[in-house]
């Protein structure tokens, strides 16, 4: 698979260079691009946010502590899939929500390679009308963790709502859109520009 020649590819060059020379920084920019994309992608497998951040967390708790991180020398994010994907299936697997068959007959492919660039637009299209369908709080919960970027806590206080409520917001919300919307199309909602998120308020 070609590595994509884009703004990505030097990030992950970035990330893979201060992962060598300064490990926590590394890990930490690491964390703040990755974590909610993986997030979405596992939610295409699971059908389950919590289950979906369960297994990120715990993907990068163990990229930490057991420094697994160290044998990344390129292609960043096919492995952060695909090592997502791989616990991702094992957690259904341990839930007896697959089989052994659906896991070897399973696909691989990270989502953002899935995206044509001529589609892009249409697909955003889409994607703000498939918003709009959302309630109020579904949206915002959206907006806010997602496009934002706000981490849980900011995003309820924000919202003047507890976390645990943040939550099922967003988990509605992510349900609909999955049901909707497809796997293809989630990543395009971490570069929706401002006028998308009009659009759905």
């Amino acid at each position: 698979m070609e590595q994509p020649t884009n703004k990505n590819t030097l990030q992950d060059k970035d990330i893979l260079d201060l992962l060598d020379t300064a490990p926590k920084e590394g890990f930490r920019l690491l964390f703040d691009t990755y974590y909610m994309r993986l997030c979405l992608y596992a939610v295409q497998l699971t059908d389950s946010f919590e289950l979906a951040e369960d297994t990120v967390q715990d993907f990068f708790a163990d990229l930490w502590e057991k420094k697994y991180y160290k044998g990344i020398r390129q292609n960043l994010r096919q492995y952060l899939y695909f090592s997502v994907r791989n616990s991702a299936l094992s957690a259904l697997q341990k839930n007896r929500m697959v089989s052994m068959e659906e896991i070897a007959n399973s696909e691989f492919l990270p989502p953002e390679d899935l995206i044509e660039e001529e589609e892009m637009e249409e697909r955003r299209k889409r994607l703000a009308r498939e918003m709009q369908k959302l309630s109020h709080q579904e949206q915002e919960a959206i907006k806010i963790v997602i496009m934002e970027n706000k981490r849980y806590k900011e995003a309820a206080e924000e919202l003047h709502i507890s976390i645990n409520t943040l939550k099922t917001y967003l988990s509605r919300g992510l349900k609909h859109l999955r049901r909707e919307y497809k796997l293809t199309c989630f990543l395009i909602l971490l570069s929706l520009s401002a006028t998308i998120c009009q659009l759905a308020a």
